[in-house]
């Protein structure tokens, strides 16, 4: 009992932001690890071609996402929550009221030009109604989360997401247990529960708001994110347009199978995501108080604990993947390695993109996602055709290599320009790092059926991790003297 009394008194001493940061952290790695769980049984229940339809109405609804919010639920949110911290309210109505309105507009697109649209997605009329209703609120549950996580109140965000992390995984179980149509059972039992919660906080942001729009805060918002868009497109075209392309050039039941790879490779994504969001406060108030060799130092410790990540969840793919599919998706497998190594620069690039954020530096971002963008449908054109869905995984690796390559370049150049140092990072240790990454997950693919070599290896990793532990931990725990 005394243990547990000395843990409460120690978090009770913590600041708020830093309680804030462990709840955040602890909520994104449950409901992540609600669908985890739930893989399994919609994996058996489904059909490879149902699930691929599943996983195409997910990237379908990336892409309209990204047109009817112009992703001001992103970046230039948080701007505004700091430039107008007098009036985040009618701020947040404001840019609700936006994507609302171009929801409506994009709809009406595609009412004239159903059809076509209907057999670019392979998803029929009910289904794309569906996701456009969804659209028209969904955005509300971004812009209220994003609002609480800036002012650190977080009781309410994780109460929130995981009663929706819950209803989602049950609703879904059920709706796919009841029907035949299981492929589109699952997309609908989505968006019921987003399309609920979202009325519900849009209805609460414009009550909150003094109006439902302001020109000078549309203004502001629309003009800092249109240079970015193109750059979450291009983010989408790293992310999502694999699967669409497998579906085109393969089939929907390869869609499928790639898919839960894929997926299994993005719990990487839990970790970085919440570091990321933890992290990029603390980031900027370095870079406010000139802080860089202690950003340097610490990150790069965290750069360590990711790929230490990475190389554990490439060592476990066989494992995982036979706990979380049967034997027909089992062949994906090898698209896991690859998809944990590119998450490792994608992190690595959104940490040196935070910094040319910092600087007002976001055009560079358009420019080099929109030329890694069109390499990567190049690349996955060719290299699905020539080798297989597997090689989509392989060509969006090497598009996250050079985002991150590109940024790191263009970063130094905006914090030479705005400093007048040469770097932030230290740019031999973290290249060294990246061909340390890129070398084990090629390796440890020819070991998938050596269990001793692999399991020897994870127990090195779970060794150099606990040699480092007093160096990694407090770089984790960065926020917590965050005041």
């Amino acid at each position: 009992m005394s243990g547990i009394k000395k843990l409460l008194k120690r978090y009770n001493d913590i600041s708020i932001v830093a309680k804030a940061t462990l709840w955040f952290v602890f909520c994104n790695i449950v409901q992540k690890g609600i669908a985890f769980i739930t893989t399994p049984i919609f994996t058996r229940l489904m059909s490879t071609e149902q699930y691929g339809q599943y996983s195409i109405y997910l990237s379908w609804l990336h892409i309209f996402t990204i047109i009817t919010t112009l992703r001001l639920t992103g970046a230039v949110f948080n701007k505004g929550m700091s430039k107008y911290k007098e009036d985040r309210d009618t701020y947040t109505s404001t840019m609700q009221t936006i994507t609302f309105v171009l929801t409506f507009i994009v709809f009406a697109v595609y009412l004239i030009f159903r059809s076509q649209i209907n057999a670019l997605t392979e998803l029929p009329t009910f289904i794309m109604v569906a996701i456009f209703a969804e659209l028209l609120v969904a955005p509300a549950i971004e812009f209220w989360t994003v609002r609480k996580r800036y002012e650190y109140i977080y009781k309410p965000v994780v109460f929130r997401t995981l009663l929706m992390a819950v209803l989602n995984a049950v609703i879904g179980v059920i709706a796919v247990l009841i029907t035949e149509e299981k492929g589109y059972a699952r997309i609908i039992s989505c968006v019921a529960v987003n399309l609920g919660f979202g009325t519900a906080l849009y209805i609460y942001n414009a009550r909150r708001g003094k109006s439902l729009y302001k020109q000078e805060y549309a203004e502001f918002a629309i003009k800092f994110n249109l240079p970015l868009l193109l750059h979450y497109f291009s983010q989408y075209v790293l992310d999502k347009s694999d699967r669409i392309m497998v579906q085109k050039l393969v089939s929907m039941a390869a869609a499928g199978i790639y898919s839960v790879a894929y997926n299994i490779g993005l719990l990487l994504r839990i970790i970085t995501t919440s570091i990321n969001n933890a992290m990029t406060p603390w980031q900027y108030e370095c870079l406010e108080k000139k802080e860089h060799k202690k950003l340097d130092d610490t990150m790069f410790m965290v750069f360590i604990f990711v790929a230490g990540c990475c190389f554990v969840l490439s060592s476990f793919a066989p494992e995982i993947m036979k706990i979380l599919a049967d034997e027909k998706y089992y062949e994906g497998v090898y698209v896991i390695p690859p998809v944990s190594m590119g998450l490792f620069f994608s992190f690595m690039y959104t940490t040196f993109a935070n910094v040319e954020f910092y600087y007002d530096k976001n055009k560079f971002s358009m420019y080099i996602s929109s030329a890694g963008a069109l390499l990567n449908l190049i690349l996955n054109y060719f290299g699905i055709k020539m080798y297989g869905y597997i090689a989509a995984a392989y060509t969006t690796l090497i598009c996250y290599i050079l985002f991150a390559a590109g940024h790191y370049i263009y970063m130094s150049q905006s914090v030479k320009k705005g400093e007048g140092i040469g770097w932030v990072f230290n740019t031999k240790r973290l290249a060294l790092l990246s061909l340390g990454v890129v070398a084990f997950g090629i390796v440890i693919i020819f070991f998938y059926e050596n269990i001793v070599v692999r399991y020897s290896i994870i127990v090195g990793i779970c060794v150099i991790v606990f040699i480092l532990r007093k160096r990694i931990i407090p770089a984790l725990l960065v926020v917590k003297k965050h005041k």
